[in-house]
């Protein structure tokens, strides 16, 4: 247990981040770098999300999107149906960008982030892309993670921790 309690303490922890994810200012956009989608994309987070969607192909996987609620109890099936996407093309529609410049991509312990129902993910890209290379389970739970964040999943309660074994429980290791 000693490399997956270390491994899962790797992930996000979102209390208190708000203010650190509060939407850009018109302008303020430029100086994120586009990670996926986009010239000069970092290879190491497209194929992250490309693990993740092979992942998510599994019925076994999706059931990870039943097991949790937002907080009007809908459950992120529910809310992905809704959109009448699929799990991996609801992905094609998540935007990631180097989180370099957020302050939570100071602290040791976080990979990524979001808010609940934003499709923006900042990827503390040093740490994730390392991460990816030692461990690429970890980095596709990490974007499968973050997905149930977009679409509405809050943190503390459930702990971030939780969220990942939940994610490495349905969708393998």
């Amino acid at each position: 247990m000693g490399r997956t309690a270390g491994v899962l303490l790797a992930v996000l922890v979102m209390g208190g981040i708000d203010a650190d994810l509060r939407p850009l200012a018109a302008g303020q956009g430029a100086r994120y770098r586009r990670l996926v989608g986009v010239k000069g994309e970092d290879l190491e987070v497209k194929w992250a999300v490309l693990g993740a969607q092979r992942r998510l192909a599994g019925a076994p996987c999706r059931k990870v999107f039943e097991d949790f609620t937002d907080a009007s109890g809908r459950t992120l099936q529910q809310n992905l149906d809704a959109l009448d996407l699929t799990p991996a093309d609801y992905l094609d529609q998540i935007v990631f960008y180097d989180g370099i410049d957020r302050g939570l991509c100071r602290s040791p312990n976080v990979l990524a982030m979001t808010m609940p129902r934003s499709r923006v993910v900042f990827v503390c890209r040093e740490r994730f892309v390392a991460a990816r290379r030692s461990y690429p389970p970890l980095a596709e739970a990490v974007i499968i993670h973050e997905t149930l964040h977009t679409l509405g999943l809050g943190e503390n309660p459930p702990y971030s921790t939780d969220i990942t074994a939940r994610v490495f429980e349905r969708c393998g290791r």
